[in-house]
């Protein structure tokens, strides 16, 4: 008997055989936005096993409803946990969104995937907070009931975010002149997503600049970002400093509603291309909680760097379910 992982996000679909035991097998990799839907692929890739497998379990990039979803980044893909049953003869199908499964990925981790920035490489079966910016801002936390792992998934990259400085009140009234729809309430608040992701940040970008009567020619994350780090653009630079300090808080804030004693984990594509601005600066923000400044610098800091965390959690899902 085996089993049937999968982590499909825009680029790629990587597929995964599963021992019995919870080991990972072997692996093929499809391409997400060609002519192959994940139904083909599996199918594909367990006629290449000799059987069909018992379970599978597909971490997928996209809001999941319903045991179904569409790919946020791959018009061409969306699935649901019954026509996958269907194409792989009855088997038992669980569809996990991506941070979902990154939070399920936790309860294997070790120092290996860490840099750690507050605390110690060490993981003890506390609740654990994992967040990570991307195309938008996954959230995820683990909690431990004993010895057994259990997700709590949510939507925790739409929580509210302002100005902490009466200097950036004209940045917040320009993003929401730039994004009306991720505005809350008549003020002044937007969802953290809308600045914390890289479809947010050229907008952010674009409303610092204008809150400091400077142009914005930068249209996308990774040329901002790296105008910032080369100091070659002011807005940048700004905009940059300002995302890494409001990460920071948001990571503090939901490490304070988890009691995160088992760590905060910072993870996805924005991460792991600028490691440099998770400095003595970001630290400094992410334990700025007032009376509870005492209370964030016991919680555990990690840079969170395994490649193959949506595989891994949808292995520790089957393991644990």
């Amino acid at each position: 008997m085996w089993n049937l992982i999968a982590d499909v996000g825009g680029t790629n679909m990587r597929l995964a055989e599963v021992s019995a035991e919870g080991e990972i097998l072997t692996q093929e990799r499809f391409q997400t936005k060609g002519e192959m839907t994940l139904e083909a692929a599996c199918v594909q890739f367990a006629n290449s096993r000799g059987s069909m497998p018992a379970r599978a379990v597909i971490a997928a990039a996209g809001v999941v409803k319903d045991g179904a979803v569409q790919l946020t980044n791959a018009d061409n893909q969306s699935f649901s946990e019954t026509s996958l049953s269907q194409a792989l003869a009855g088997a038992s199908v669980k569809v996990l969104n991506d941070f979902e499964a990154a939070a399920w990925s936790l309860a294997t981790v070790g120092p290996e995937d860490v840099t750690t920035l507050q605390g110690k490489a060490e993981f003890p079966k506390d609740p654990c907070l994992i967040l990570g910016p991307g195309t938008g801002l996954g959230v995820g936390a683990l909690v431990w009931a004993g010895d057994v792992p259990c997700v709590v998934p949510g939507e925790g990259g739409h929580v509210a975010l302002g100005p902490r400085t009466p200097e950036e009140v004209p940045i917040f009234k320009a993003m929401r002149d730039e994004w009306p729809e991720v505005g809350m309430g008549e003020g002044l608040i937007v969802e953290a997503e809308a600045i914390l992701s890289g479809t947010g940040l050229p907008l952010f970008y674009r409303a610092v600049a204008k809150s400091m009567d400077l142009t914005a020619p930068l249209d996308n994350g990774a040329d901002i970002f790296e105008a910032a780090k080369a100091k070659l653009d002011t807005a940048a630079m700004r905009a940059v400093e300002l995302f890494a300090r409001y990460l920071a808080g948001v990571a503090g804030d939901l490490g304070l509603v988890f009691a995160a004693k088992g760590g905060v984990f910072v993870t996805g594509g924005v991460a792991a291309a600028n490691p440099w601005m998770f400095d003595e600066a970001f630290v400094a923000a992410f334990n700025a909680g007032g009376r509870h400044t005492g209370w964030r610098q016991e919680l555990p800091l990690h840079l969170y760097h395994q490649p193959n965390f949506g595989l891994i959690g949808a292995r520790n899902y089957l393991v644990n379910r």
